[in-house]
């Protein structure tokens, strides 16, 4: 475990232990023997000496130690903003980090320790998987919590009364997709391309329901891959062949994206497409040919995109500003942007201070009753039953090719809103 302020700013140093004792020492010294007494507090007393601690749940170590670590960039930006502002009723916030190893089997071990530490706010950790996982030790141990995770079970508060969710769920996604593709687009013969994940399979059910929902048709055909295929030509021949219209895409792997774009490519063929955020990676126009992309559109937050009479709000243009400046961040910047610690931890410094309290039984109250709070993701509500927080009115549909419009890389978590969007 290791305690610090902000890694990512740049020129900061997180006190080390050996620093942290001399200071200690040097204050007993000047304060005398009668002070030791109220120097050396429990971890749970340090809390109340003018920090506020946040434990910060990421791989550090591991295969997804690199590719995760930009995602926290946003909570990074809101601790800077936060403290600059004086913290959170005159204490700064801090971060106390743990290695999950992106392992779900590392996560209860992980909670128990932070509790121990006197630690009841949690960001972390990403992933579905990860966070079920997190939660099964964290919601007994009453312990506070937003992860990196959109599936639609996390924001049961019944289920997880201690979890609150800053971002949309996989269902709204699924719903989203289906609605701009038998809407604006008027596609009626749809097909759904989806990986073998929990993620995939819960989008692709929730976008299956909504289509027989909307059209009374199941889709044309459902196709799925495992997360160790090599190649996907076999999955995109039978949609074309099904007479597909249109494509609803359910896919996390950026390699998994090339590969499906790859066989359509050789095929010459570029049906009108749908899917997840993920889609918004520039690493894909050095894959496919960009002409591939031109009618391909990913599921994003409102907030965060523009239109040819419509700018994006100024806080989401300031914030993209230094998403920009993030380490890591480049050419990811829309992904990190839908990420939730940025709103959650602004959230948190507003509830906690209209409670004026950290008690965290007081703060979930808080939480349960907040309606209507403005955040950089959207409008964010929750009720005791209803955790995730973000409305379908705040969820939209955006162009990929946009990322090459000079609005886009000017600012880059900007996206242009879809047509019809």
């Amino acid at each position: 475990m290791k305690q610090q302020s902000n890694p990512a700013r740049s020129g900061a140093q997180a006190p080390t232990a050996s620093s942290v004792s001399a200071g200690r020492r040097q204050a007993i010294s000047a304060l005398g023997a009668g002070a030791l007494a109220s120097l050396i507090l429990p971890p749970s007393a340090l809390a109340q000496s003018g920090e506020f601690r946040i434990g910060w749940i990421r791989p550090t170590t591991g295969k997804l130690a690199s590719s995760f670590a930009p995602l926290y960039a946003g909570g990074l930006i809101a601790i800077d903003e936060i403290n600059a502002a004086g913290g959170i009723l005159g204490r700064k916030l801090t971060i106390v980090e743990e290695d999950d190893e992106a392992s779900p089997a590392k996560e209860p071990a992980i909670v128990r320790k932070l509790k121990a530490d006197g630690i009841e706010y949690v960001v972390g950790p990403t992933g579905s998987p990860q966070s079920l996982a997190s939660l099964a030790s964290s919601t007994p141990a009453k312990m506070i919590q937003t992860g990196i995770a959109n599936g639609a079970e996390l924001g049961d508060g019944t289920k997880y009364p201690y979890h609150f969710m800053c971002c949309y769920t996989t269902v709204q996604e699924g719903e989203v997709a289906a609605q701009y593709m038998t809407g604006p687009l008027k596609l009626r013969k749809i097909g759904i391309l989806h990986e073998l994940t929990p993620f995939g399979e819960t989008a692709a059910n929730a976008t299956r329901l909504k289509l027989k929902q909307i059209t009374g048709q199941d889709p044309a055909i459902i196709q799925t891959y495992s997360m160790n295929a090599s190649d996907l030509t076999a999955q995109v021949l039978a949609l074309k062949n099904a007479g597909c219209e249109g494509l609803i895409i359910w896919m996390a792997s950026s390699v998994h994206i090339a590969m499906a774009f790859t066989a359509m490519a050789k095929m010459n063929w570029v049906p009108p497409i749908v899917g997840h955020v993920n889609l918004f990676n520039d690493a894909l126009f050095d894959l496919v040919p960009e002409q591939s992309l031109r009618n391909v559109f990913g599921v994003y937050y409102r907030n965060w995109t523009y239109s040819d009479s419509t700018p994006a709000p100024e806080r989401n243009v300031a914030l993209a500003k230094k998403l920009q400046a993030a380490q890591g961040v480049k050419g990811i910047e829309a992904y990190v942007a839908g990420c939730p610690h940025y709103d959650f931890l602004h959230l948190l410094k507003t509830v906690i201070e209209q409670q004026k309290s950290f008690d965290v039984e007081a703060v979930r109250r808080g939480l349960n009753a907040t309606q209507g709070y403005k955040g950089a993701i959207g409008t964010l509500s929750f009720s005791e039953t209803n955790h995730a927080g973000v409305a379908m009115e705040d969820i939209t549909v955006s162009s990929v090719a946009s990322s090459r419009d000079p609005r886009s890389k000017s600012l880059g978590a900007l996206r242009l809103r879809a047509p019809g969007a």
